[in-house]
């Protein structure tokens, strides 16, 4: 931590999202040796200072994908919601209700959860609380349905920071692998979004800084990319860093003047009224293969960020609407708090 002289304090932290592609049997064979080649490139990438301060896995659904965390050294350890795990609340949007009730069987809607939502997440962070909440039972189409997607909210203690950090990782429904039409699984996908945005609003009413991560399947489909971007706060990482390469240090290859349409792999962030959050540094992880194949089928993404605060205590004067985006925060604020 460093104080400067006009009197704020800031910090620095590492996030990593990767998808690992940790699926069971007889989806992906060789998935155990598989995770064993990504802990070993992790320990070799995170030798020394290396290692991010919060690792947060998706499609870790076997027991070696999320494993990983211990794997790296992390000594707290977060799981996302199991199989058996129910929603608190739903409310369906109309619109899904009618059409996903009607249950396309012989692509696994309807079928008992075979795993998790495959969310894990490790930090050597204190962790202050933790909540999952996977979506609804029909808020899924085709074989996504088989594992109970859905949110891992973490709240992390960081040295000197004087508040606590929320943590959103998650996974949406995929489009083309799903077995069913793309329109169904848009619309469970819209669905997920409005449940993401509507859990996020009964746990955080923007009091603490917040980052999210994950796989939202939105690459190169804008409006599915546009009902994200409307339904959580903030800005993304890769959108800020795009605009601002003064200030955010870019360490992976862009090819298009949007390049968050041209992944999955996502992370966004929003201030609180007294933490101001920032991306830094930017950059793309476990993208080359190693002995001529890749670790799996998602690069990781790695995002340094600043958080800054007045040492007297006061809120910023410009507060979260600083990099509040779409409407999104002033929703989430003016939401009812959670019970």
């Amino acid at each position: 931590m460093t104080v400067s002289d006009d009197g704020i304090a800031s910090t620095t932290i590492t996030v990593v999202n990767y998808n690992v592609a940790g699926l069971p049997f007889p989806v992906r064979r060789g998935t155990g040796t598989a995770m064993a080649r990504i802990a070993d490139a992790m320990t070799a990438s995170w030798n020394g200072d290396g290692r991010p301060d919060l690792l947060l896995l998706q499609e870790a659904f076997v027991p070696s994908a999320s494993r990983l965390t211990f794997a790296a050294g992390f000594a707290n350890h977060v799981r996302g919601p199991s199989a058996a795990s129910r929603p608190s609340v739903v409310k369906p949007n109309r619109e899904s209700a009618e059409v996903l009730s009607r249950r396309i069987w012989r692509r696994g809607e309807g079928w008992p959860r075979m795993t998790g939502a495959g969310l894990a997440l490790g930090t050597d962070f204190g962790i202050a609380a933790q909540v999952n909440e996977p979506f609804g039972p029909r808020s899924c189409a085709g074989w996504d349905c088989l594992s109970n997607k859905g949110v891992a909210l973490t709240w992390v203690e960081i040295p000197g920071v004087p508040e606590p950090l929320l943590i959103l990782n998650t996974h949406l429904n995929s489009r083309g692998s799903t077995g069913v039409s793309r329109e169904r699984a848009d619309l469970a996908h819209r669905q997920q979004v409005r449940e993401m945005g509507d859990i996020l609003a009964r746990h955080w009413q923007g009091e603490v800084p917040l980052v999210y991560a994950g796989d939202f399947n939105t690459r190169n489909v804008p409006f599915r990319f546009d009902l994200k971007d409307e339904r959580l706060p903030g800005e993304l990482a890769h959108r800020f860093c795009f605009n601002h390469p003064e200030r955010c240090r870019i360490t992976m290859s862009w090819d298009s003047d949007e390049p968050w349409m041209d992944t999955q792999d996502l992370q966004g962030y929003a201030s609180s009224r007294r933490i101001r959050v920032e991306p830094v540094a930017i950059a793309a992880e476990f993208d080359a293969p190693v002995d001529g194949e890749m670790l799996s089928d998602h690069d990781a993404l790695r995002v340094t960020y600043r958080l800054s605060w007045r040492v007297d205590g006061q809120p910023w004067s410009d507060g979260l609407q600083a990099d509040a985006g779409a409407g999104a925060a002033e929703q989430a604020l003016g939401a009812e708090p959670a019970p």
